[in-house]
């Protein structure tokens, strides 16, 4: 039995968080704590953490003898079940506390602090098979207080091997809610061993504060996968070497040309994420001969840019992030729709075919530099129910090429 036993209010750009009572949830505390403590205590030292019958769960951390921490961990229990109507393969967790008529009475907010000192991380806790499915905290915020969340065996079976995995997820709507969490409708996920949980809040905290979307942060959960403790501490605060932000390092800009770029969006949010593809495509466009003029469309609802060429002729395009994920034959792909539908309209979030000439998808997630490959819309894949509508998930195979100008005039 788990009841809310505090509220939120914000004060100083803080959330103070909503605490729950907990009962029976011990092991999962300790499971916690324990590969906090297995790491050593050069690297970590435990401060302070909250008593074992409330959620979340407080620890104060000193990392690396320099730099002192907060985080509040969010924990749900994951165990492999046999459910009927089920595959046998499945692990579940369960995102709940307090009862069923409590999940519905109040809006369950994480904790949040804009200073970066306090961390909110969302965890899935198997105590018996000792592994963690780490969440991205953006994605589940507010709690969706009773939702299953099913993961496969053979990702615990990857992680157990090399301690780190990282897999990506559709997100898609429920019966509660008409839109999937994740604007791009993935989201990243990690299962991960007890001796990489400080890798996973690396993962966090540096995403937190980057605002990183679903395949920015699959490709730099990929990244720190593999990193010692060492390379943790070198990485661990914001700027890196010769006093670089590594937000200019990831997105291969200067600090002044970002913070440009911030300033010239109508939206924080896409300034942030899609914008720095956007950004990479602009400087690419301006410097193709025979593209005699490229102007920037910053408003909803609008492709991101329009081009003319030589003879007058004028053409509209769309810039899309590739998934990290590849396909089963290795090929990338790439999600064209929008990122909502319209009230009553639910393929509003398809495009027509005519919305605009040609997508540019961007190729980082997948190869780690910015570049693009270029389709004309009316060669892309209709919609199976819609065929006056672009497919949602398209595969960017052979057909698409580099060459913007031979995709114009072909």
């Amino acid at each position: 039995m788990i009841s809310m036993i505090g509220s939120g209010a914000d004060y100083a750009g803080r959330t103070y968080f909503k605490t729950y009572r907990t009962v029976g949830r011990q092991d999962v505390r300790w499971a916690l704590l324990d590969a906090l403590m297995s790491i050593p205590e050069a690297e970590v030292r435990i401060l302070f953490a909250s008593p074992d019958d409330v959620a979340p769960i407080y620890v104060g951390l000193e990392l690396f003898g320099t730099q002192r921490i907060g985080l509040l961990f969010y924990p749900f229990r994951s165990n492999r079940r046999l459910t009927a109507n089920r595959p046998s393969d499945e692990n579940r967790l369960q995102i709940r506390y307090g009862g069923e008529a409590s999940w519905h009475q109040t809006e369950h907010t994480l904790a949040s602090d804009m200073a970066g000192i306090e961390t909110s991380i969302v965890l899935g806790v198997d105590p018996e098979s000792g592994h963690f499915v780490g969440l991205d905290r953006s994605l589940y915020d507010p709690l969706p207080m009773g939702i299953s969340f099913e993961y496969k065996q053979e990702y615990v079976e990857a992680a157990r091997e090399s301690g780190w995995y990282v897999f990506e997820r559709e997100n898609v709507p429920g019966s509660r809610r008409g839109e999937p969490r994740s604007r791009t409708g993935l989201e990243t996920v990690v299962v991960f061993q007890p001796e990489k949980i400080l890798h996973f809040i690396h993962l966090e905290r540096r995403a937190q504060r980057l605002n990183l979307d679903s395949p920015l942060r699959y490709k730099l959960a990929e990244s720190l996968g593999g990193a010692s403790l060492h390379e943790l501490s070198e990485i661990g605060g914001s700027t890196g070497a010769f006093g670089r932000h590594d937000l200019e390092d990831a997105f291969a800009m200067s600090s002044n040309q970002i913070l440009d770029l911030l300033s010239s969006a109508n939206r924080l949010e896409v300034a942030v994420r899609g914008r720095v593809a956007e950004w990479h495509l602009e400087q690419q466009l301006m410097s193709t001969r025979g593209i005699q003029d490229v102007v920037p469309l910053d408003l909803d609802g609008q492709p991101d840019f329009e081009i003319s060429i030589r003879g007058g002729y004028r053409f509209r395009i769309e810039c899309k992030n590739c998934s990290p994920r590849m396909t089963a034959k290795g090929q990338a792909r790439v999600e064209v729709q929008k990122t909502r539908a319209s009230k009553g309209d639910p393929t509003s979030r398809y495009y027509d075919f005519s919305h605009f000439q040609v997508v540019a998808t961007c190729l980082f997630p997948v190869t780690g530099r910015w570049e693009f490959l270029f389709k004309r819309s009316e060669d892309l894949k209709p919609h199976k129910d819609h065929s006056h509508k672009i497919a949602a998930m398209q595969t960017v195979d052979d057909s698409w090429s580099p060459d913007l100008l031979s995709v114009l005039e072909g």
